[in-house]
């Protein structure tokens, strides 16, 4: 049942039997964007690109350049509880081609990623000298299918996926995930329905090397955008094989539905996704799930005030004596804004409930205040970012809270000035399973884009 669920709901609202009677869509051409945390993925052209001039409106070109400072006190994500500065620096630069050779268009952007203040030795996740992050060939026809384009890119490429939970191209992380192989896209953004397939492969990061694309991790999937009731309902239904030969194996089948929208007037909000998850993890039959529900208010006040509540989970392994993986496995998904700013969690073996109050005291300032609260779903599994378990489940569940604070100006046309600053509290799992200082983490951030 939990294999079959989330495909049949998919599949049910594929085809509306009444998008006759649907609501249109918000604006046209600008599907509706729900405020939660998970609805605004990066489909096809990152939000730093614009057309170079207007006599040269073929050329797309775009730099975004973010430095960052950045403090950590008792990282529990290495085993000494390590504190220390860093400064992290990632300079973009995108160029694409369209529109001036008939249906074919190209498309390249370069990504250089460097970590300094630190003897620690740089992983692919913190650095990535001057790279090739996406380079590929695109045959769009603009009006193939009634009027919606349908498009195929062959090469490297970077994207995100429904809700960014299970795919993203990282925006908090120093580097980001690529890969290679072809994607079929028929319909776009402003599109009543979109599909989206894809036959990939991982491409792994070296610092100093160039990147090249693995034979052992193989990524298939297709997702669908199901826009025609916006803005009550937009449904993204998905399917996902993640396939890899390394680390003892793993062919992982992730099928799921996420929704959202608008609850009666425009005040309120919903965003929830469930996920399904199953197949072969190291030599044990795998099967897992997880969920996010999130459901928002918006006051009308010059601050714009929102109040989201919501709860995320994910299934843990229950017994690590069995034949049976039961962890779920959230594959190339974001985690900073969803489950921590610490970086302390991901979408894996958690109960996470959370409250988030977003306000903007000024037109170029944003802020958010994130309260956040972090079980086991399974006591005898890990708190995985921190590598500590018990396999007894004798320390119970209670890994301890944690409080977020964000702030975003838009200082200039080119500029902004980013600040967070993260609290984690250990609880009683903490306590019983090794050292348990409060945690502190923080960034001051400005990000460059032409």
């Amino acid at each position: 049942m939990l294999r079959l669920f989330p495909l049949v709901i998919g599949l049910s609202v594929l085809h509306p039997l009444h998008a006759g009677e649907a609501e249109p869509i918000t604006k046209p051409g600008k599907p509706f964007v729900s405020k939660a945390v998970a609805t605004t993925r990066t489909a096809s052209v990152p939000d730093y690109v614009s057309a170079f001039e207007e006599e040269i409106e073929w050329l797309d070109f775009g730099i975004d350049s973010r430095s960052r400072f950045e403090f950590r006190d008792q990282d529990y994500r290495t085993t000494d509880l390590l504190s220390e500065t860093l400064f992290y620096q990632r300079s973009l630069l995108y160029l694409g081609v369209h529109d001036l050779l008939g249906p074919l268009n190209f498309t390249a952007e370069f990504e250089d990623s460097r970590r300094g203040l630190s003897d620690r030795a740089e992983s692919g996740n913190e650095a990535n000298h001057t790279e090739l992050l996406q380079a590929y060939g695109e045959l769009r026809f603009d009006d193939a299918l009634g009027g919606d384009p349908v498009s195929l890119r062959l090469g490297r490429m970077a994207f995100d996926a429904v809700d960014r939970r299970l795919i993203s191209r990282n925006r908090y992380r120093n580097t980001i995930t690529a890969f290679d192989g072809a994607r079929l896209r028929i319909g776009e953004e402003s599109s009543p329905i979109e599909w989206d397939a894809f036959a990939l492969r991982q491409v792994d990061r070296s610092v100093d090397a160039l990147d090249e694309s693995s034979e052992e991790s193989l990524l298939y999937g297709v997702t669908g955008y199901v826009r025609t009731f916006s803005p009550r309902v937009l449904i993204e239904p998905y399917w996902l094989l993640s396939d890899q030969a390394s680390g003892g194996g793993k062919q992982l089948h992730t099928s799921g539905v996420h929704t959202y929208g608008q609850i009666g007037s425009s005040s309120w909000d919903y965003d929830f996704d469930f996920a399904g998850q199953w197949g072969e993890l190291g030599g044990l039959d795998h099967q897992a799930w997880a969920a996010h529900a999130e459901v928002g208010h918006t006051w009308d006040h010059p601050w714009k005030p929102r109040l989201g509540a919501w709860l995320n989970f994910a299934s843990g392994d229950r017994d690590p004596g069995d034949t049976d993986s039961g962890r779920f496995d959230p594959l190339y998904g974001a985690s900073f804004s969803f489950y921590g700013y610490t970086s302390y969690f991901s979408w894996q073996n958690m109960i996470n409930p959370a409250l988030r109050l977003s306000f903007q005291p000024m037109e170029k300032l944003k802020c958010e205040i994130i309260h956040r609260g972090i079980w086991l779903a399974s006591e005898e599994d890990a708190w995985v970012r921190a590598s500590r378990r018990d396999p007894a489940g004798a320390s119970g569940r209670y890994v301890g809270q944690e409080l977020d604070l964000r702030a975003s100006w838009q200082a200039t046309k080119h500029l902004e000035i980013e600040a967070v600053y993260a609290c984690f509290f250990p609880g009683g799992f903490v306590d019983q399973t090794g050292p348990s200082p409060e945690s502190h983490f923080g960034y001051l951030g400005a990000t460059l884009r032409f």
